[in-house]
């Protein structure tokens, strides 16, 4: 659909949800639109037409039953693994979504996410953190890569869901606003009114209201993940500090980003201990699993641009890694700047009219040879603190450690080492570059 100017925007409404069973039908009003309901998600749906509607919930809903209503009607059960749960959690949440709400489950992407406490239908004990870091990987999976419209709907969520969700959505929204537009709306209704009932009960109308609404602006990785993957921090880096160099040397895998997502993720279910009503996790997704599926995600928006398919690359032009920093840098103004700054020198110093000069070789020869004074600063290639620091001031493109050559009409180049040049881009993170 087209929505003011811009291209091709798909719709998502993402809304996390507590205990269905206890919500009660009651009037909502959206954007002119009344519907009773037992919670926001018909009005919602139609008001808002999504192209994709993802709802989160706990696995503390298994075996859950509401003893005034005797709803859902699942049976309830002594589980032994936690598949089991998680379809328990499944039926009811179908039931729900079908026989209260008289809609299709199958248009409903449904995301299970490990939750915590002790209830009277289960006891889940681990890591709080857990829903956030499972929820991350989840909607990097589900979430669109074009220009999109996302409508954050809290008013269901209970405990520390809303808070979470919303970090996790906007933290992945950040990195597809790298190449597309996208708009996040977050939507709370008035709160559902207790100890009333018949008459006066039927007359109230809960609004549902925007509580915030923000074009979203490029928001990079800060985090780094453990240093058996400083290839991918390296890359990690160039994006956030706007290296182009760096970011076409180590662009990654996607499908070996997911490898080592799945492999983490197994290893946390297969970590968890069903016995009856009880599940206990003895390990926990940690900070890396959040970090890759945030990678994952960005590079399933990088993938949709037809230069960044090519990558990795060990070599490079000089108009290649213009191109890559227009696509990469377009909607971050100062970086973008700083970055074609540092490419309009190296042109000015390397070539004339758009040809190498003629005194630059063939072989390959260490920037500083061709760039002595201004421009670039100098250091000491001893100095790994000022190799950073000057990293960090050039787009990556220090004297010392970047190479050039040329080959016939162009300029190419590459690092000195990669190694090297993985540990400046870890340490230019940790600097703030």
């Amino acid at each position: 659909m087209l929505y003011g100017g811009w291209k091709m925007v798909e719709r998502v409404l993402i809304v996390p949800w507590g205990n269905p069973f206890e919500w009660g039908d009651i009037t909502y009003t959206y954007e002119g639109i009344a519907m009773n309901s037992f919670c926001t998600l018909p009005i919602l749906k139609e008001a808002i037409d999504p192209d994709k509607i993802i709802v989160v919930v706990v696995d503390t809903l298994a075996n859950l039953v509401n003893e005034r209503t005797g709803e859902p009607s699942v049976e309830q059960r002594v589980f032994s693994s936690y598949d089991e749960v998680l379809e328990d959690v499944r039926e009811r949440i179908e039931y729900f979504v079908k026989n209260k709400l008289g809609e299709r489950f199958d248009e409903i992407d449904l995301v299970i996410a490990p939750g915590v406490g002790v209830f009277k239908n289960i006891e889940v004990y681990g890591d709080i953190l857990d829903y956030y870091h499972f929820v991350t990987y989840k909607l990097a999976e589900l979430l669109p890569v074009t220009n999109m419209e996302v409508y954050l709907d809290l008013t269901h969520g209970i405990n520390f869901m809303p808070v979470l969700t919303y970090r996790a959505v906007l933290n992945l929204l950040g990195l597809a606003s790298y190449l597309r537009n996208v708009r996040l709306t977050v939507l709370n209704s008035e709160p559902y009114p207790r100890g009333i009932a018949g008459d006066k009960l039927r007359k109230v109308k809960l609004n549902i209201k925007p509580v915030e609404k923000r074009n979203v602006q490029p928001k990079p990785i800060l985090s780094l993940l453990s240093e058996n993957f400083n290839r991918w921090n390296a890359f990690i880096s160039s994006v956030a500090n706007g290296y182009p160099l760096l970011f076409a040397t180590f662009y990654p895998d996607q499908a070996k980003i997911k490898e080592e997502i799945d492999n983490k993720l197994n290893e946390f279910l297969n970590n968890i201990d069903v016995n009856g009503r009880v599940v206990k996790r003895r390990s926990g997704l940690n900070s890396d699993f959040k970090t890759l599926s945030k990678l994952y995600y960005l590079l399933r928006v990088l993938n949709t641009v037809n230069i960044f398919q090519s990558l990795p690359k060990s070599e490079i032009s000089l108009e290649e890694l213009r191109s890559i920093s227009n696509s990469l840098f377009k909607n971050l103004p100062r970086v973008g700047i700083i970055v074609e700054e540092q490419l309009k020198s190296l042109e000015d110093r390397l070539t004339t009219n758009g040809k190498p000069k003629s005194h630059i070789e063939m072989s390959w020869k260490p920037l500083k040879m061709y760039i002595r004074v201004g421009g670039i600063s100098g250091s000491d290639e001893s100095s790994t603190e000022r190799i950073v620091r000057n990293f960090i001031a050039h787009s990556g493109f220090e004297y010392n450690v970047t190479m050039v050559r040329r080959s016939f009409d162009t300029i190419q180049f590459k690092y000195k080492s990669k190694e090297n040049v993985i540990i400046y881009a870890v340490k230019s993170m940790m600097l703030g570059g």
